[in-house]
């Protein structure tokens, strides 16, 4: 037979040689009996120097001087544990931050003999913490402040907006009077005529801009009011659209091919007729004169979302325009009217509900938009 093996020995040495946490043993009253090597190293105390003293030397000061050792060790008697995550010190004076076990330790006729204490350095985890706490609340900060000036800008745009509407309207009245005075009185020659021609052009489009702005503008309430969703019928929003828009499509005359694989869809009526409505005019302005016009109309299941596809065969995008392309009042092609905010609002509109759009296009080979809608 072999010699008795001491299991309290073993136990002993198991504890002493672990090095990541403090664990170390007191009597009743706290007064500290046990103190292994991970103890010695986060706390900085050796053997001799912490055995048989009173275990509140491990708290900060603030809280041996309101009892706080005394009231987690009856704390520990009373539920059978103590667990919290709070600051402890060291023997230099400085103060970690820790995750503390005590339990209080029984004979087998549950006569109570002590405590046992574990605690852990969570210093690195608690800086961590609290920097991404300080980094959110940050965050929070700035989009709170952005709000604010958002609602701000959008007042000021829908202010301007509608504060300038009739200036423009009386200048745009007043030369047409002194146009037809100026052709009264024979007054008027080629260079004045040209010279109002440019002066009235540039009223409509000054026009165009403020309207602009204001819709602009009143998307952004609707975001922050939220338009009702409901159950729409894509045939049916199409159709109407035609029916609508369809003079100011008969400059161009196009065949429409549709393959509507989803009929419905839960979304707000507003919108979706927006988001068709610029996809298939742009569809229309941009096409190439040097073929016939086709337009692919299509919405499908993928994976989660409803695609809508609107595909054409017209001019087509330039690589290095494809970056710009939602971008506000950007437009590549002087030739077809339009101020350019059509694609921002529906970029706008689509990705405000969690979807998205992409494009597909060549120069001269036509382009394709997708709208992945939720």
């Amino acid at each position: 037979m072999g010699l008795p093996i001491d299991t309290n020995f073993i136990y002993s040495q198991f504890i002493d040689q672990v090095k990541e946490y403090a664990i170390y043993a007191t009597d009743n009253n706290g007064f500290i009996t046990f103190w292994n090597d991970g103890a010695k190293r986060i706390k900085g105390y050796e053997d001799e120097e912490i055995i048989g003293k009173f275990y509140g030397i491990l708290f900060p000061d603030d809280y041996q001087e309101e009892g706080k050792p005394l009231k987690v060790l009856q704390e520990a008697r009373t539920n059978g544990f103590y667990v919290a995550e709070d600051w402890r010190k060291r023997k230099d004076g400085s103060l970690f931050w820790a995750k503390i076990t005590l339990t209080p330790i029984y004979k087998p006729n549950g006569e109570q003999i002590g405590f046992t204490k574990v605690t852990q350095d969570l210093t690195q985890q608690k800086i961590l913490k609290d920097e991404l706490v300080r980094q959110h609340e940050e965050i929070t900060q700035k989009n709170n402040d952005l709000k604010v000036v958002n609602v701000d800008l959008d007042n000021f745009i829908y202010t301007a907006s509608h504060d300038l509407k009739a200036p423009i309207a009386n200048i745009e009245g007043l030369i047409s009077l002194l146009n037809k005075r100026l052709g009264n009185c024979n007054c008027l020659d080629q260079a004045t005529s040209t010279i109002l021609q440019h002066v009235t052009t540039s009223i409509k489009q000054f026009k165009s801009t403020v309207n602009d702005l204001a819709e602009i503008s009143k998307l952004q309430k609707n975001f922050a009011q939220g338009l009702m969703e409901e159950k729409i019928n894509i045939p049916q929003i199409y159709k109407e659209i035609m029916e609508v828009n369809g003079l100011s499509f008969s400059n161009t005359k196009c065949k429409i091919q549709t393959d509507f694989q989803v009929m419905s869809i839960i979304y707000s009526r507003k919108n979706f007729r927006s988001i068709l409505y610029n996809l298939l005019s742009n569809a229309f302005r941009y096409h190439s004169p040097e073929r016939t016009c086709v337009i692919q109309l299509k919405t499908y299941e993928q994976n989660s979302n409803i695609v809508l596809s609107v595909k054409d065969n017209g001019l087509g995008i330039k690589e290095a325009n494809k970056a710009k392309l939602f971008t506000m009042f950007k437009r590549f092609h002087n030739h077809v009217e339009g101020t350019g905010i059509g694609l921002y609002m529906i970029k706008r509109i689509i990705e405000n509900v969690g979807g998205k759009i992409e494009v597909e296009s060549e120069e001269g080979v036509g382009t394709e938009f997708k709208v992945y809608l939720k």
